[in-house]
């Protein structure tokens, strides 16, 4: 709590107007450490001596779909490319979250009888040397949800170690953090295995305990893994499935590869297989392989359906990527998701941000929840076409952010959610032409905008609690880059995202790599942007027509801004109930303490009304938007 405090003043005494020029991003001392070591630099580009260390999994699970019972082998070489002596390795056990006794700040609550004693380790070695994992343990101790191993000799710079470990816990039967069981014999697996934590040139080691509500911060690795379940069992999961031909019988298999390269869509397990359990063969171990990715998650069932077809992403190479549903026949809508994910991945190819889908496979697996994982996400049926479009397609496209944009989600969790809100919402309306979600998050950004505890955008994510977590890091995070785009012009704003995703694909950019490569690209000085939109705590949207001056065919408006943010002006005048003009100015103008500004607008014809704002600026006021001439 003290900290919070700490940090909360701080801001208050900093940001007391966003108008303030002189105002800039605060630089932490460890950021200022990274930019005087030069792994990164000031104008958001990575330094000539950034590092990132890595890891390579090799696992073997066995799921016990009857029992909820998961446990795996693990073999992990970890590269330290550091120029530190790493004493000490801190690896995540994530399902420690369910122990008896650890902090849990969910956004769901958790059933009481999901509780357990925790990630059941059965064996650790570094080194083929085996190490202590008793409770009373001096080389190895468990706190929260973290273990930290204490390493026999110290892990020199660029050298690698070994760990192997066995393990094992209970499945979650009724609590769906993001994984869970869906129903008796249908289970999505995710923060599932042993995983080193990211140690990186800012902070060293990320040792926030997983508490339920802040995502992840992982590091780009490779992954094979071996996974195991009982007869007539499919697995989708993420990665190049390794050994579809030995595990799917042959008419499956068949309909499966005329898919990988088809437009159409292709019903590769049907009501009718399942029905006679002429799907799979007696092997039972499905395999999986993946690099450069930063997670790895997998779905299980004995009786979904599964669509696939495939979508060219990259015209030039004629890359495609394999796009599949697999759904419970009684999740409503999802016979429509494959066409609603093909489409979504062809539009974030082509259209916005028009790079290339980074994978080579997609699946969309009818859980629970809303998830996302490299190469698979875990959503839950909606009876609402228009919802299930923005979910699915809000989940798909985190494909860029942060699985090809590593961004931090655990500290800045209004990047990633705040960029795959805005980014697909042209693509989404075009699918469904009811949904308009970016008028949808303008209408709750005006609504909770200065709510009670309400901090800066930039407050860390792990310090935020359930009720705000939402609204900042969704619709105020999409509102802050909806404000950007308007004032820098889509094409600018277009160019120096683009530039943010190639400067920083598989890195680890923090806030100010962000802030600053928009600077950087744009060639303007964004402070006064950053301060009010990121740094500010609260901030009501609030502008209001003063007055109007008519003096022969001019119409000269006052518009105050009564509110705390900076935000575009947008005039329509009306003649009757005909539009006969605009005018506007960009959000920039209410810099240096300006308060009212005007606008001039020239016509010959009779204006009975005008209007300020539209359904995509924000305003938490809108009854004095209004201007009846007399």
């Amino acid at each position: 709590m003290k900290t919070v405090s700490v940090f909360i003043i701080t801001l208050l005494v900093t940001t007391l107007s966003f108008v303030a020029s002189a105002q800039q991003p605060t630089v932490s001392k460890n950021e200022a450490r990274a930019y005087e070591k030069g792994t990164r630099n000031y104008d958001g580009t990575p330094g000539a001596n950034y590092w990132q260390n890595s890891s390579d999994y090799f696992i073997q699970a066995t799921v016990d779909v009857k029992n909820k019972v998961l446990s795996g082998r693990e073999q992990i070489v970890y590269s330290n490319n550091s120029p530190d002596s790493l004493k000490t390795i801190v690896i995540r056990l994530y399902q420690d979250v369910f122990k008896n006794g650890v902090n849990r700040n969910s956004i769901v609550p958790v059933d009481p009888a999901d509780i357990h004693d925790g990630v059941r380790i059965a064996s650790l070695k570094v080194n083929n040397e085996s190490m202590d994992v008793s409770e009373s343990s001096q080389q190895v101790v468990r706190d929260g949800t973290l273990m930290y191993v204490i390493l026999p000799k110290k892990l020199a710079p660029h050298n690698k170690t070994e760990l192997q470990i066995e393990w094992s816990f209970d499945f979650p039967q009724h609590t769906l953090i993001r994984m869970g069981t869906i129903d008796s014999t249908s289970m999505f697996v995710g923060q599932w295995y042993p995983q080193i934590a990211v140690y990186d040139d800012v902070n060293r080691w990320d040792t926030r305990s997983y508490n339920g509500l802040a995502e992840f911060y992982n590091d780009f690795c490779n992954f094979e893994v071996d996974i195991t379940v009982p007869d007539q069992f499919m697995v989708w999961a993420t990665g190049d499935p390794q050994n579809l031909k030995d595990v799917l019988q042959t008419p499956v298999y068949s309909r499966y590869t005329k898919a990988c390269t088809s437009d159409e869509i292709h019903h590769v397990i049907t009501e009718e297989d399942i029905l006679n359990k002429k799907i799979t063969t007696q092997n039972h171990t499905w395999k999986y392989k993946a690099s450069n990715v930063s997670d790895f998650a997998f779905g299980v069932s004995d009786h979904y359906l599964w669509d696939v077809t495939s979508v060219v992403v990259d015209k030039n190479s004629d890359r495609r990527t394999v796009v599949g549903t697999a759904y419970n026949k009684e999740a409503v809508n999802f016979d429509q998701v494959v066409q609603i994910a093909r489409e979504t991945v062809r539009s974030l190819s082509e259209e916005m941000p028009g790079i290339p889908y980074p994978f080579p496979y997609l699946t969309v697996y009818a859980g629970d929840f809303g998830m996302e994982y490299p190469m698979i996400t875990n959503v839950g049926p909606d009876a609402d076409f228009g919802m299930t479009v923005y979910a699915n397609s809000h989940e798909i496209t985190h494909a860029y952010f942060p699985f090809l944009v590593g961004t931090n989600e655990t500290v800045c969790g209004w990047m990633d959610e705040g960029l795959t809100v805005f980014i697909p919402e042209n693509s989404q309306h075009n699918i469904a032409p009811e949904l308009n979600i970016g008028a949808y998050n303008t209408s709750a950004f005006s609504h909770y905008a200065g709510i009670q505890d309400e901090v800066a955008l930039i407050t860390p994510t792990h310090y935020l609690d359930p009720g705000i977590y939402f609204y900042l890091n969704y619709a105020k995070g999409e509102q802050a880059l909806r404000m950007l785009e308007m004032e820098l012009g889509p094409e600018l704003f277009k160019t120096c995202l683009l530039t943010f995703i190639e400067r920083w694909k598989y890195k680890h950019p923090t806030a100010l790599d962000f802030f600053n490569t928009f600077s950087d690209v744009s060639k303007r000085d964004l402070n006064w942007y950053w301060m009010a939109w990121y740094y500010q705590v609260g901030g009501i949207p609030d502008l209001a027509i003063e007055s109007v001056t008519k003096t022969g065919n001019r119409y000269v408006v006052i518009v105050e801004n009564k509110g705390q943010l900076p935000l575009p002006v947008a005039l329509t005048f009306y003649a009757n109930d005909n539009v006969v003009g605009t005018s506007t100015e960009a959000a920039g103008k209410w810099q240096k303490n300006t308060k009212q500004i005007e606008l001039i607008f020239d016509t010959k014809e009779p204006v009975s009304k005008i209007t300020l704002g539209s359904e995509t600026i924000p305003d938490a006021h809108p009854e004095d938007n209004e201007y009846l001439m007399k």
